[in-house]
């Protein structure tokens, strides 16, 4: 028993310490990239590649939601350790995926051609093609190569192995891509580059893999009914792509890339806020999967509600602390970046508020996939797509790209308070009212110390200045965090063993 008890506090520490690792990598070589691309290549060539990269996306839909249901239906067996049934669910998955990957394939050379139509005389257009054909590569790597293995290493708790690879992963083309970059070699020999390095993940992965599980078998008998929530998982997908990759081609489309690249320098920063939120997230899924698949409910709302108050805290603090250093920030960051206007303080507010609203579905998120409520849920996705597109394509064409923040805005109020409430509802069996009011009272408490951090007159001048006093604001910020987390520590320790 004590074993278990150690393994599980292990499990919970390695997923949470890979993920942050793998954010902190993400968001300082995330950082690193664009001034380089933007100075060396111009803002428009940024966009290119960043509106190529957000149409690619919407090519994973072909993947049709097998990854989410192949995560649940393997939790089941893995808790039991019937290698049948996991290597029959696994090999099913792998079929899926090799077929998935032939379709994206076509779409990735159809894109090619259309793509260059879409942003006329901007940039050269066989350069364009070009660019979505090497971008395309690494998407394909995940069909035919990767998709497997993130499926079992997630469903066994096994999230911060990815989380390592990818971070070597993404240190080593950021590497790269500044060397080329320095070289003065060509946008495209760069991001070329950049996708072999992406597909060394694979052989970690595999070795990985076929060393730590017994008797795996890619090629048994296909357990297709398993996977059977593949399509309604796959309405949360095209919901999840339209929503969070829709502003780029909003903007692509209606706009210019030069506003793409404006647009992309502020999602960078703000998505940096959201991948260190996500290291507090990211593999709790499995976690409540085990949970419910043992029937135990009481020990389901206990960890829950501690790690929603946990992570609304969190939330808070981050985005306190984005609130008040992102203009100081976007000053100093693009000082360089004159062929564009990058300093826009009301585009600034808006992915402030756009983020804290999208996060607060994240807890519950997690635990409905956990419990695989796909199917119930599938029609809430598809209107909060409807309310995405319609406000983003309307205000874009009244306010530019501040427009798509607007609509993102909208959706994800909606979509957070659902969440929230079919989460407490249908899956813990409780009333929201609680959720609410932490949601209520965590920002109340986070806007007085905003409140009193615009009081003090900050110096942001340089470099040094900025990261000293964002030390100093971090401090102030993290004493409303400090205190939930001492209050929480003990709590936390029981719900997880």
């Amino acid at each position: 028993m004590n074993h278990i008890l150690s393994t599980r506090k292990k499990e919970v520490l390695y997923t949470v310490t890979g993920n942050l690792l793998l954010q902190i990598a993400t968001a300082i070589c995330g950082f690193i990239l664009p001034p380089l691309v933007i100075g060396v290549f111009g803002s428009s060539v940024n966009g290119m590649v960043q509106s190529v990269s957000q149409f690619i996306a919407y090519l994973n839909i072909v993947e049709a939601g097998v990854g989410g249901a192949s995560i649940a239906a393997l939790y089941k067996p893995l808790a039991d350790g019937d290698v049948k049934e996991r290597n029959s669910i696994l090999s099913a998955t792998a079929g899926f995926y090799n077929r998935s990957g032939i379709f994206f394939v076509v779409l990735v050379f159809i894109l090619a051609f259309v793509y260059p139509l879409v942003i006329g005389n901007q940039v050269d257009r066989i350069q364009a093609s070009l660019m979505v054909l090497v971008l395309g590569i690494t998407g394909a790597a995940e069909f035919f190569l990767i998709g497997k293995y993130r499926v079992l290493l997630t469903a066994d708790k096994k999230v911060y192995v990815i989380s390592i690879v990818q971070m070597l992963a993404i240190i080593a083309n950021t590497a790269v891509a500044v060397v080329l970059i320095r070289l003065h070699c060509s946008i495209l020999l760069v991001k070329f580059a950049s996708a072999v390095v992406y597909l060394g993940r694979y052989v970690f992965l595999s070795m990985y893999v076929h060393k730590n599980y017994s008797q795996l078998d890619f090629h048994a008998e296909p357990d297709r009914q398993a996977i059977r929530q593949s399509k309604n998982v796959l309405v949360h997908q095209i919901g999840g792509l339209v929503v969070f990759n829709s502003p780029l081609v909003i903007i692509t489309i209606f706009c210019s890339l030069k506003d793409a690249s404006v647009y992309t320098v502020y999602a960078m920063v703000f998505g940096a806020v959201n991948q260190l939120l996500g290291a507090f997230s990211n593999g709790m899924q499995s976690f409540f999967g085990e949970s419910l698949v043992k029937d135990d409910l009481e020990r389901t709302r206990k960890i829950f509600g501690r790690y929603e108050t946990l992570f609304f805290a969190v939330e808070g603090w981050f985005y306190s602390m984005a609130y008040l250093l992102i203009m100081p920030f976007m000053r100093l960051y693009t000082a360089n970046m004159t062929d564009a206007e990058y300093i826009q303080p009301v585009l600034a507010l808006l992915f402030v508020a756009s983020g804290v609203l999208t996060n607060i579905r994240n807890p519950g998120g997690q635990l409905i996939n956990a419990a695989g409520h796909f199917k119930r849920t599938q029609w809430r996705s598809v209107v909060e797509v409807c309310i995405n597109i319609v406000s983003s394509v309307i205000f874009t064409l009244k306010f530019g790209i501040c427009g798509v923040v607007i609509g993102s805005i909208l959706s994800s109020f909606y979509r957070g308070i659902d969440v929230v409430i079919y989460t407490n509802r249908h899956i813990l069996n409780l009333s929201s009212f609680f959720s609410f009011t932490k949601i209520i009272l965590i920002s109340l408490v986070f806007g007085i110390f905003i409140f009193f951090c615009l009081k003090i007159k900050f110096g942001f001048e340089t470099w040094i200045f900025w990261i000293f006093n964002a030390l100093a604001e971090a401090v102030i910020c993290a004493v409303p965090v400090g205190i939930i987390l001492l209050s929480l520590r003990k709590k936390i320790a029981r719900s997880v063993m």
